[in-house]
């Protein structure tokens, strides 16, 4: 045993996933850089491990053994090693590894001071302070575009705008000056099905690389609208910084071995989860050329720990994503890895989690939706936290980009806002998919069932299939909001008496106005807006012929 020995804690992380991902709005190359990042985790630390100490297994024990694999996922890794030399060898292998096969890819690691394994509850401390000085270790560096300079003159990348290393002919006929990076990237996601990147995508995907290959080339030619998700687990670093107390004995190894099954239960419910989804948009009709055996246009690019970042056809986008979240719900209360440990902080059963869905046109430039999704889910639906505290709740929001020239949420959300004697709020975001029982009256009116409510009501058609709210008088409530709750009340008032039997009462959900408010500290809000952009996007394969939610 080693139990009177110091041990050192490395640390590897990647940290410009986001920049990595979006510097490119080229398909092929988004899912190259999605490959890429996987490496980390999956190849380059495993294999340096095994160069540094040959036999080395994942059931290697640092009881046993000079390093122990503790966890791996979401490019990040972290290792137990003896001695320093070998930490500091395993730093140099594994970021040497990444500015050789993926240039433009920021890797860095920190070997920690020496604790010793025989201390209770030193290996948390340990992974404290190394989250600590990883910060610091990254920002002294210069940046991945250091490496890239302009000076001599040099042409720029077809792809990415970064200097070009080459001429490559990445198409029959074509020559293109391409950069490095661009070039790790292509050759990750492959020429044509032979890639790594397209195989491990086509895995979580449950499909082909023939398939996904078709999914990729709809999304980049094809689509009309697409829709840019990103997914996160609600409450994981508190758990995370706080394992010590979801343990069942003190020592460093029932702490690692915790750490090791909770993070590989948690990955593997996320990777459940969105096959579910997916699965579930197959039984809608999703699926491309055959219909329900088709492949479904959903192209996952991060899919690691709590983490999703996908990109969908616009139509599917939502209703993929409230899949999403509820079978993630579900199969994190079905772990008992999770469960148990949740349970002793007197948490759970299972996680929760949100995520920002940006419905975009397909070529508008995937960097930019990628950043209004992820305001969206860390800005937006991350509210839920608060306003529904004590339980697991998951929830989305959403925003369809129709004016391209202006992303910014903060400016999107203002625009949506009536000042004056009271304060109007045009959306009701965020969205509450999980089923609470016992539920906040901030909830009311934000449920996902609440918004498939609405869109169904204002999609309802009749048996000849012509609308039963006609587009011309919805557009006028719709003017009529942006005037403030007592013109967009008077217009509906005009429409009652007309329409009320042809889903207006639908729309309004048992209320005699547009809006609602949870209190009289909370701005008047309504949920027609959100409903009028959402149907387009809401596909037909979740209402019936009478527009009503299936």
């Amino acid at each position: 045993m080693l139990e009177a020995m110091p041990v050192r804690l490395v640390v590897l992380e990647a940290w410009n996933i986001s920049r990595f991902l979006s510097v490119t709005n080229k398909r092929r190359e988004i899912a190259g850089a999605s490959e890429l990042i996987t490496y980390l985790d999956r190849r380059w630390v495993g294999e340096a491990l095994a160069r540094l100490h040959p036999g080395f297994t994942l059931e290697w024990r640092i009881e046993t053994h000079p390093i122990e694999l503790l966890e791996t996922g979401a490019g990040s890794a972290k290792v137990l090693v003896q001695d320093a030399e070998s930490a500091r060898a395993l730093v140099t292998d594994v970021t040497l590894a990444a500015l050789r096969l993926a240039p433009g890819l920021e890797v860095t690691g920190v070997v920690g001071e020496p604790f010793d394994w025989g201390t209770p509850s030193a290996l948390h401390g340990a992974l404290r302070e190394a989250q600590r000085a990883l910060e610091p270790v990254r920002t002294s560096l210069p940046g991945p575009d250091a490496r890239f300079l302009r000076l001599p003159m040099v042409d720029e990348c077809a792809s990415t705008g970064l200097p070009a290393a080459s001429l490559s002919r990445l198409h029959p006929g074509e020559r293109e000056p391409r950069s490095a990076e661009s070039l790790a990237k292509w050759r990750a996601y492959g020429r044509e099905d032979e890639g790594d990147g397209l195989g491990r995508l086509a895995a979580l995907a449950g499909t082909e690389p023939w398939a996904l290959k078709s999914v990729v080339q709809h999304l980049a030619e094809k689509a009309d609208w697409v829709g840019v998700v990103y997914a996160d687990g609600n409450g994981l670093g508190d758990v995370f910084g706080r394992l010590d107390a979801c343990v069942t004995d003190p020592g460093n190894r029932c702490y690692a071995d915790t750490l090791r099954s909770f993070s590989a239960a948690v990955q593997d419910a996320a990777r459940a989860a969105f096959a579910e989804a997916v699965e579930s948009l197959r039984e809608q009709g999703a699926g491309l050329g055959q219909g329900a055996e088709g492949p479904v246009p959903v192209l996952p690019l991060i899919l690691g720990g709590d983490d999703l970042v996908a990109i969908c056809e616009g139509a599917w986008a939502l209703p993929f994503t409230a899949a999403y979240l509820s079978a993630f719900e579900r199969h994190t209360a079905g772990s008992p890895q999770i469960a148990d440990a949740l349970t002793r902080r007197e948490k759970g059963p299972g996680l929760s989690a949100c995520a920002g869905v940006a419905i975009v046109k397909a070529h508008f430039p995937f960097a930019v939706a990628h950043t209004l999704a992820y305001d969206l889910m860390t800005k937006e639906a991350k509210k839920v936290k608060d306003r529904v505290p004590g339980v697991p709740c998951s929830a989305l929001s959403f925003h369809v980009l129709y004016d391209s020239s202006d992303a910014d949420l903060a400016r999107i959300r203002l625009r949506q806002t009536v000042a004056g004697p009271e304060t109007v709020c045009l959306t009701a975001q965020p969205y509450v998919v999980s089923d609470l029982g016992s539920e906040p009256a901030w909830v009311e009116g934000r449920r996902w069932s609440d918004l498939l409510h609405r869109v169904g009501a204002v999609a309802a058609r009749g048996e000849e299939g012509e609308r039963l709210l006609p587009v011309s008088q919805l557009h006028d409530l719709r003017e009529a909001l942006f005037l403030g709750r007592e013109v967009a009340d008077g217009r509906l008032g005009n429409l009652r008496a007309r329409y009320s039997r042809q889903g207006l009462e639908d729309l309004l959900g048992g209320r005699d106005s547009l809006f609602w408010r949870s209190s009289e500290e909370e701005p008047w809000t309504t949920g027609l807006l959100d409903a009028m952009d959402a149907e387009r996007f809401l596909s037909a394969g979740v209402f019936d012929v009478h527009g009503v939610s299936r």
